[in-house]
């Protein structure tokens, strides 16, 4: 009897886990999210609403219209930018309640369009619209 009693006091408990095998599927896990990640967000699906034009009164609307030559035209007089906010803004402090709409040629620069609408948002002009096609 003494003997086996020897042999349970020479056995140690071990109270440590042995995280190895958790740290290797932790790191498959990361491996996986990193990998589809990027791929969840390429495919979203929205549908967007549909809605109808507001009328305009066009008698308080001016129109700048800009060609595909980049040319800027206000009220069908050729502007340059400089001009264009000239114009804009006496016309605004003579009546604050003017509205423009922005003509745009589908083949211009991005940013010839983006300049003009920056110029007339800087004049303090807040109602702005784009003249599109309807969606056939």
């Amino acid at each position: 009897m003494s003997r086996r009693r020897k042999r349970q006091h020479d056995l140690n408990l071990v109270s440590d886990i042995n995280v190895t095998s958790l740290v290797d599927v932790m790191m498959t896990l990361l491996i996986i999210f990193i990998i589809v990640a990027p791929m969840l967000e390429q495919g979203i699906n929205v549908t967007l609403p549909t809605a109808e034009p507001a009328r305009i009164d066009v008698a308080d609307v001016l129109t700048i219209t800009v060609s595909e030559n980049e040319r800027v035209y206000l009220e069908g007089q050729r502007v340059s930018i400089e001009e264009l906010e000239e114009r804009l803004s006496s016309i605004h402090t003579a009546r604050d309640d003017v509205a423009v709409l922005v003509k745009a040629d589908t083949e211009l620069r991005y940013g010839v369009v983006i300049e003009v609408l920056d110029t007339v948002r800087g004049v303090g002009i807040t109602r702005l619209a784009m003249a599109t096609k309807p969606a056939q």
